[in-house]
């Protein structure tokens, strides 16, 4: 039961016992949860004390809310952090257990807009990859690459398909022979809705909302190396960023 006479308070206690129910309970990813009313009567204690503690675990990816149904136990989302990191680390580093499909790997002229972004000419060759990305066996996003073969230094068949499937693209792109040191990446993210083909690979419906992530990733002397397209499934992964005030005068 919760200590009343605890400096913690009421609804910390009690967010923190019912995250103890969800681990201890057995309960899974959409399991419906208890109602307000069966968590009031259980703890003895006041209607807006369940709803602040229900508030922090939807805030927290915890629980979600379906209006008219009630509370259910949220999928876990990947949240990206502000470090260029491949999906892999990202998922390794939150406790999932990743892994990808490459669904193509080919040979083709660029773009325009990949063009653009690479600063190739129009009709240039580079290897362009898709790729479906999966958490704990579930898919929850898509990528298409463009790489500029003058980056991949001779050794594009790293990037077969056949090759590809067992290990990350920057950790191939990193390691010798090729060698890349990736300095920075700049990404332009966007809400949109998931297309048929790709809700197909996904496992959702067609206009599902999704995440639009452009991705430029440059070297340390500002060379332009990956044009990446990137859509994740919205309930299954957020975006995490930090913000700080600026220096007095340092906003231009």
């Amino acid at each position: 039961m919760l200590d009343r006479e605890a400096p913690l308070p009421l609804y910390a206690q009690l967010k923190d016992a019912l995250l103890r129910e969800i681990r201890e309970g057995g309960l899974q990813p959409g399991d419906r949860f208890p109602s307000e009313a069966a968590i009031r009567d259980r703890y003895r204690v006041s209607r807006a004390t369940v709803r602040q503690a229900l508030a922090d675990l939807e805030t927290g990816g915890v629980i979600r809310k379906v209006q008219g149904l009630g509370s259910f136990v949220a999928v876990p989302k990947i949240r990206h952090v502000p470090l260029l990191t491949s999906f892999t680390e990202l998922a390794v580093s939150q406790g999932f257990t990743p892994s990808h499909r490459v669904l193509s790997s080919s040979v083709e002229e660029v773009p325009t807009d990949a063009g653009a972004e690479l600063g190739l000419a129009q009709g240039t060759a580079c290897r362009f990859l898709r790729r479906l990305f999966l958490a704990d066996g579930s898919a929850v996003g898509l990528a298409e690459t463009w790489l500029p073969l003058s980056a991949l230094r001779g050794h594009d068949d790293l990037f077969d398909r056949d090759r590809l499937d067992d290990g990350s693209m920057y950790e191939v792109l990193q390691s010798e022979p090729i060698g890349l040191v990736l300095d920075h990446a700049v990404e332009t993210i966007s809400p949109g809705v998931v297309d048929a083909l790709s809700a197909e690979l996904l496992g959702c419906e067609a206009g599902t909302p999704v995440l639009l992530i452009r991705r430029l990733t440059f070297t340390p002397e500002r060379q332009t190396v990956e044009s990446t397209r990137l859509v994740f499934v919205g309930d299954r992964y957020e975006y995490r960023v930090e913000l700080h005030r600026p220096e007095p005068g340092g906003l231009r």
